[in-house]
């Protein structure tokens, strides 16, 4: 399992790729060359521009990031994992986003205060299946700390992208609650790279 804190979503993607290269498990698979548990932690979650190395146009990023929140521009989001995520969370009746932000303006650790993006009605055998399933928060130390469940994420190519649109989202929430930001939580029960990208991965591993 891979334990990462780090400051900014930047340097967790930069700890975790860079774990994951050197002290990840190897898979008995072709898929990938690494596969891990992890659990990543932000102390100062901020929505900033992506790290350089990241495999993914800014333009495209920022379009993701605001469209989390407001479901702005929907036809240019390259991601259709992030339309599932909005719509799970926003779309009526009994919007999770606003049932999750009623029970945080109650200021107590309640653990109703959750997204649940999984839909068995929908999602299974689907091609496009939602990765990520829980989105959680609560306030802790008068600020809103934010936990996103992961069943499974490119370590490469997505990790950085989910954790920053996520980071949006908990800016939003806490912005609702009339609170400041707080940590935010990562978990992944299968934080991987694949095997076509593993050449690529080492070298960039040496530039980070």
């Amino acid at each position: 399992m891979i334990n990462v804190t780090a400051s900014s979503a930047n340097e967790a993607w930069r700890k975790t790729l860079r774990s994951l290269a050197k002290q990840g498990a190897e898979t008995d698979d072709q898929k990938y060359w690494r596969d891990e548990i992890a659990l990543i932690e932000v102390d100062n979650p901020e929505v900033a521009p992506a790290d350089k190395h990241f495999p993914m146009a800014q333009a495209d990023l920022d379009i993701i990031n605001r469209y989390i929140y407001t479901g702005e521009n929907e036809s240019d989001v390259t991601h259709e994992w992030t339309k599932i995520y909005h719509h799970r969370a926003f779309d009526q009746p009994h919007s999770q986003i606003e049932f999750l932000i009623s029970h945080l303006n109650e200021n107590m650790p309640l653990p109703e205060a959750q997204i649940s993006i999984w839909d068995k009605n929908i999602d299974q055998d689907q091609v496009i299946q939602p990765c990520t399933q829980i989105i959680w928060a609560r306030i802790k130390h008068g600020k809103v700390e934010c936990h996103v469940h992961t069943n499974s994420s490119d370590a490469y190519k997505k990790l950085l992208m989910n954790m920053l649109e996520f980071i949006s989202l908990h800016h939003y929430i806490a912005e609702r609650a009339g609170k400041p930001v707080g940590k935010y939580y990562h978990f992944l029960d299968s934080c991987h790279v694949y095997e076509k990208d593993k050449n690529t991965v080492i070298k960039l591993i040496d530039q980070l």
